[in-house]
């Protein structure tokens, strides 16, 4: 069993804390706000210390004599370097992990193992901007996660009232919709359900549907879900997001304007980016959705810090006639409200850098890894070698535990969804959809 020192319990250090527990693994918390580790020890079910991250005493009373794995997470960039230097120089731990919100420090090549003994920077706002801009390339009708090298997709689709597929059960959908795909996962009033052909879809699930890229389009389009092509897109704040998308989408082709309240970063952006049309506004002035006629945008993106605003926007924005919208939440209970009032896609800022760390904790097999919906759920994408457990096995004969699944397999550049008597072969990459309860014994059979 793994041991993980974590050092700060603000928003990204307690979610990451609270998904390595719920995989056994030993954590101790560190913080130095008091309020902090009093929620922290009444939540989770962990050691937590009150202290700073980078005092040896502290990192000594946590345990660092015996830690595989040190996170610094703090609000602060420079005492997660620090703490980062201080283990690499004074404990052997094996890894090291440094949140920074800096740009500067993300694109040092000073910050790399060799020269600091830090293993991995993580930005969360460079996460974050990644996943909005997939889910953009793929039209943003979903929530949209790929896999390295396949054309597989993870799509979160929710259902309403008018949905066409309300009432079926799954194999309904199968019969009437006859295409290689398969519904790995239901969210069902904030609780994930691994399904069977007999489970019916109601509304207000979450499906989480994985297949081709071609096939899920073709899916999607017979079920009302159709992609458009996106053009013109609107951002609201010129936050690191903001910023970050506006200049990725604009080396892609896309006509972007973006939207700030405050003069003088919009003067400092203008000055910077001459390709993007910079408007200084409050998006909170109803006027200014007429004004710059929103209503023909393509898309528009909410990236301000603040997650109600950001979920207002985005609903009056469809309400006047945009055709998609995406919102940066990070609040879990919020993801099911944004789907149910017509949000297209969403983005966590939390979960995006929880998935990075994740798969930088589990490389080596695990080529690509995502904690869907706070943590209750994962998927990710792991390579087969001649002496995995997996290995020359048909799936029926792998004695996978309840609450797993093996949702797709790459082939030598062919994908498929399997069956039970699909084999697994060498070389094969295959993802597994699987709850959260059971990913330490699938973590077991990787090993």
């Amino acid at each position: 069993m793994k041991n993980i020192i974590i050092v700060g319990a603000g928003e990204v250090g307690y979610n990451l804390a609270s998904h390595l527990i719920a995989e056994n693994k030993n954590v101790v918390l560190i913080d130095k706000d008091s309020d902090k580790i009093k929620y922290a020890s009444t939540h989770l079910d962990c050691i937590t210390i009150k202290g700073e991250g980078n005092n040896i005493d502290i990192l000594e009373k946590a345990g660092i004599d015996n830690c595989d794995i040190f996170i610094s997470a703090t609000d602060s960039d420079e005492v997660n370097i620090i703490s980062c230097f201080i283990v690499a120089n004074e404990f052997n731990v094996p890894v090291k992990i440094a949140r920074v919100r800096n740009l500067d420090y993300s694109k040092r090549n000073f910050f790399i193992k060799g020269n600091s003994g830090i293993d991995l920077l993580v930005n969360p706002e460079i996460e974050a901007s990644k996943s909005i801009v997939n889910s953009i390339v793929h039209g943003a009708v979903s929530d949209v996660f790929t896999f390295e090298g396949t054309t597989i997709q993870l799509r979160d689709i929710y259902i309403d009232s008018s949905s066409k597929i309300k009432g079926l059960t799954l194999y309904d959908l199968k019969k009437k919709y006859n295409l290689p795909y398969i519904i790995a996962g239901i969210l069902r009033e904030k609780v994930i359900l691994i399904p069977h052909g007999g489970t019916t879809i109601l509304e207000g699930d979450n499906l989480y549907i994985v297949g081709d890229e071609k096939n899920l389009d073709i899916l999607f389009k017979k079920i009302g879900l159709k992609i458009k092509k996106i053009k013109d897109i609107v951002i609201i704040g010129g936050g690191r997001i903001g910023e970050i998308v506006s200049s990725e989408l604009t080396k892609l082709g896309k006509n972007v304007m973006l939207i700030e309240k405050n003069y003088d970063k919009c003067k400092e952006l203008s000055e910077k980016y001459e390709d993007i049309l910079i408007i200084n506004a409050d998006i909170t002035d109803k006027n200014i959705f007429e004004e710059e006629n929103l209503k023909n945008y393509d898309l528009l993106i909410a990236t301000t810090g603040n997650e109600e605003l950001n979920i207002l926007t985005a609903v009056y924005a469809k309400k006047i006639g945009v055709k998609r919208t995406i919102s940066i939440i990070n609040k879990s209970n919020y993801l099911t409200l944004a789907s149910s009032l017509g949000i297209d896609a969403t983005v966590n800022t939390k979960l995006s850098s929880v998935n990075t760390i994740l798969k930088f904790i589990r490389k080596g097999k695990v080529k690509s890894i995502y904690s869907i919906f706070d943590g209750k759920a994962e998927a990710f994408e792991i390579s087969i070698n001649e002496n995995s457990y997996f290995a020359n096995k048909k799936i029926k004969d792998i004695n996978l535990p309840k609450g797993a699944l093996i949702v797709a397999i790459n082939r030598e550049n062919n994908n498929f969804i399997p069956d039970g008597d699909s084999e697994i072969k060498p070389g094969d990459n295959i993802i597994i959809f699987t709850l959260q309860n059971v990913v330490e014994k699938i973590e077991q059979m990787l090993a």
